[in-house]
């Protein structure tokens, strides 16, 4: 990456290593796919204002539910100096492009296959621990015990006196249901919306890509359930893109996301 940079300058960097990863990332798609799936490389602008607002990582940082590997990208380009460990329920299928990906960003990272409910890791071994949108991954295929378990074990991890940072959509209501019990205590919550404007012909393909997604993170077998869960999933995202399109001309695909990070109580002597 080269001597430090000023602030404006990283972030004008940064965008741009966005912009080029996009382009590689969406070279083999026609012109509509291409403005779906440019959404994983920043997320509408979220992934850099995550970065950014987040206390800085420690080393090595922990980032599960890692899925394609776009907000690891991110995090060595703001934190070009931690070791960076991916944790991912499996580098297959829509994750495959994972270590090609980390690899054109220009960024190193230790992937480690595991399942974020029981980590294959020693407790307080992260100084810093994160998940952008990988809690909604979890929920869809083991509900919200499976969440659970997942932050449990993000807490575990966890060394004391250190951040938790977690992204989604879940209001920050819920956000706070989830962590209380545990040994966490809320430091900072924030929200962003993605700065994406999509007319009817992309929101149209896009919703017929995150149904398919969305069964794949069911990973059910039966086909009838597959299809079953694709139509439910097509019905409920299309009534949503006709009243954005309707009300503001335009449509958004996903709701504003919201960031809490939280520091692990420090254990009583």
């Amino acid at each position: 990456m080269g001597r430090a940079l000023s602030r404006r300058d990283l972030e004008a960097a940064i965008e741009a290593w966005e912009r080029r990863l996009r382009t590689w990332f969406t070279k083999d798609d026609d012109a509509i796919l291409r403005d779906v799936n440019e959404l994983d490389l920043g997320w509408g602008g979220i992934q850099r204002w995550a970065t950014a607002a987040i206390p800085p990582i420690g080393s090595p940082h922990l980032d599960f539910a890692c899925g394609y590997g776009t907000f690891l990208a991110e995090l060595g380009w703001r934190f070009p100096n931690a070791r960076l460990v991916g944790l991912n329920v499996d580098f297959e299928g829509p994750h495959a492009r994972i270590r090609e990906l980390l690899k054109e960003a220009g960024v190193d990272a230790s992937l480690v296959r595991g399942d974020a409910r029981r980590m294959p890791f020693e407790d307080g071994i992260f100084p810093s621990v994160s998940c952008f949108l990988g809690l909604q991954d979890i929920e869809i295929g083991f509900g919200e015990a499976g969440i659970r378990a997942a932050i449990a074990e993000a807490t575990r991890v966890l060394r004391p006196g250190r951040a938790l940072t977690l992204m989604d959509e879940f209001p920050l209501d819920r956000f706070e249901e989830l962590l209380e019990g545990l040994p966490l205590s809320i430091m900072l919550r924030a929200e962003r919306t993605l700065d994406v404007r999509w007319n009817r012909e992309v929101a149209t393909r896009a919703i017929e890509v995150f149904a398919d997604g969305w069964v794949v993170q069911t990973r059910a077998i039966d086909p009838e359930e597959q299809e079953r869960t694709r139509d439910e999933v097509r019905a409920k995202m299309t009534a949503e893109m006709e009243q954005q399109l309707e009300t503001t001309g335009h449509y958004v695909p996903f709701g504003p996301v919201r960031m809490v990070v939280a520091r692990r109580i420090e254990d009583k002597v």
